[in-house]
């Protein structure tokens, strides 16, 4: 059974985001036990990463096409993969484990697998998403904290995603609802997780989110501001999710604030910076910042070493001391132009780093 459980870690880490394979402590094989009984893991390690029928994937593997549907219906179910297409018509395809496989276990998770991914989560972000220049995810300010002469782009404006999506669907936090099953819930916002495009309907038909209309995710959207959440969208210009993150939870945003420069890690076009002479060091930017990258000797100070541009520090200076600029050109973030490009950009850097 472990040698199973051992060839998925190893299929898994095959994907561009990767997964840790081989850790002293086994924990991977353990989250890996969570989710996927054996059988299950090797019908997994038999799918390509690629929509495929199952009468397609039948012929390839063995079994009758009602058989190998029936059975990839419930695994996609349980967000063991991915399902795409309507009724009748779906096509099934391995996924990697973040962001996939993991996201979602939303409806699955128990306080003992809680526990156990508090331990594989710093693995995880350590082995894989630490170690690249290209990430699944990119920092974008808030619109308000913005300079009036700083350029943002259209696929640097979220109201504008919004605006633009055809179809969109808002989750629950993976990360704080696994700090709840762990007795430490988290103060902000919960229902914050943003699904746009083709993508929004499995996640609804899985009983993972829930269609939202334009005007809702607007408010959702300003209340997560409010709340001093960081907006990170996924890092294409044809964006497929918009998670609404915190430094106390949140896995991607606690790497980063571990980090002695934060800045150098973060996909951001922008930076914070202070107007001296209109700040009265008030404070209330240190408290907000999510990165401690500001403090306060009569005025506030920026870090830009800590600094990603989140912009949340700006919105609720009561002085208007604080706003968000653009980087100088050759240290901006350009994402690629689609997700399918974001992912082989990803997989494209795995393979120079051999």
């Amino acid at each position: 059974m472990s040698d199973t459980y051992r060839r998925l870690a190893e299929f898994l880490d095959t994907f561009p985001q990767r997964f840790p394979v081989n850790t002293e402590s086994g924990i991977e094989l353990k989250i890996l036990k969570h989710i996927f009984s054996p059988d299950e893991a090797e019908t997994f390690m038999k799918l390509k990463p690629m929509p495929e029928t199952a009468a397609e994937i039948a012929a390839r593997i063995g079994g009758t096409p009602e058989e190998t549907e029936q059975k990839l219906f419930e695994m996609s179910k349980k967000g063991q993969l991915y399902r795409a297409g309507k009724e009748g018509k779906y096509k099934y395809m391995a996924t990697a484990f973040l962001v996939g496989i993991a996201e979602f276990q939303m409806n699955r998770m128990t306080p003992e697998f809680a526990k156990d991914f508090q331990e594989f989560e710093t693995i995880l972000y350590q082995s894989t998403w630490m170690k690249g220049t290209t990430r699944d995810l990119r920092t974008i300010p808030i619109l308000e904290a913005v300079d009036s002469d700083a350029q943002v782009m259209p696929y640097e404006n979220v109201e504008e995603t919004i605006r633009s999506a055809k179809y969109i669907s808002i989750s629950d936090c993976m990360c704080r609802k696994l700090k709840g099953l762990v007795g430490s819930p988290c103060v902000h916002p919960v229902e914050v997780c943003f699904h746009f495009g083709s993508g929004t309907h499995y996640f609804v038909e899985n009983g993972l989110a829930r269609y939202i209309s334009q005007d809702e995710a607007m408010s959702i959207l300003q209340k997560g501001k409010e709340a001093g959440l960081v907006c990170q969208l996924s890092a294409s210009q044809d964006p497929n999710a918009l998670c609404m993150c915190c430094a106390c939870c949140c896995g991607p945003l606690r790497a980063c604030k571990a980090h002695a420069k934060p800045s150098e890690i973060v996909n951001s076009s922008f930076f914070a910076r202070v107007s001296e002479d209109d700040c009265t060091g008030c404070e209330m930017c240190v408290e907000r910042c999510p990165m401690d990258a500001i403090t306060v000797d009569d005025v506030a100070r920026i870090n830009p070493d800590r600094c990603i541009g989140c912009g949340v520090c700006a919105v609720t200076c009561p002085v208007d001391a604080v706003k968000v600029f653009r980087k100088e050109k050759g240290k901006e973030f350009i994402p690629e132009k689609d997700v399918f490009s974001a992912t082989m950009a990803i997989y494209q850097q795995r393979r120079n780093q051999g």
